[in-house]
């Protein structure tokens, strides 16, 4: 399977494919209290349920392998044959369930957006450069407004903060306006390297 290059960094994928041994899903409850409670006043409770999916697969080396999901409905039975494909960033160990192929039933379902997947794989990650460059630019307008002690007593007095907040500000919003363009760039690179790979499975089995 093919991998992707995004901006330097080599994304791996690679598949499982096999037949379903065994499917089983249930649903876990988790309840939150916050506060406490006094005179007249009850805690905040919070109630989370999560649903979970976990299946075996007997994969074509005759090795058997245990996959779970977290709220994420896919149809399965024992005895379908399925691919699924996943992906890895090369600074980490831990792979990602990304899509899965139900030859049985000619079905394809995504097990985690591609937004989800760019945040897990952290194609675009907050570095602080955006925080140092704003600081450079509000302190230049400083600079630049400072007048001369020669003819004040106190100059700094006289800077237009107010004009270095708003650069600094400006700098910051333009960095994020940025950042949240790369990020949807990389989510829709992710999602169409997945669906083509989907595509070809879906061929390759046809």
């Amino acid at each position: 399977m093919n991998d992707l290059n995004y901006r330097g960094t080599q994304i791996s994928f690679w598949q499982l494919q096999g037949e379903v041994l065994d499917s089983d899903r249930y649903s876990r409850t988790h309840v939150e209290a916050h506060g406490s409670a006094g005179y007249g006043r009850a805690p905040s409770v919070r109630v989370n349920q999560t649903t979970h999916h976990d299946f075996w697969i007997r994969e074509d080396d005759g090795s058997e392998r245990s996959i779970q999901l977290e709220d994420v409905n896919v149809p399965l039975r024992a005895g379908q044959r399925v691919t699924v494909i996943c992906a890895s960033h090369p600074d980490s160990q831990r792979g990602w369930l990304c899509s899965l192929v139900n030859h049985s039933t000619g079905q394809a379902h995504e097990i985690i957006p591609a937004k989800t997947l760019q945040q897990r794989l952290r194609l675009e990650r907050m570095t602080g450069v955006s925080l140092v460059l704003a600081l450079v630019v509000g302190a230049l307008v400083v600079f630049l407004t400072l007048p001369s002690s020669d003819y004040f007593a106190y100059p700094w007095r006289m800077v237009r903060w107010d004009w270095a907040i708003a650069a600094a500000i400006a700098v910051l919003v333009w960095r994020a306006w940025r950042k949240l363009r790369r990020s949807d760039r990389a989510a829709n690179a992710l999602k169409e390297h997945i669906g083509n790979a989907v595509s070809r499975v879906q061929r390759h089995r046809s």
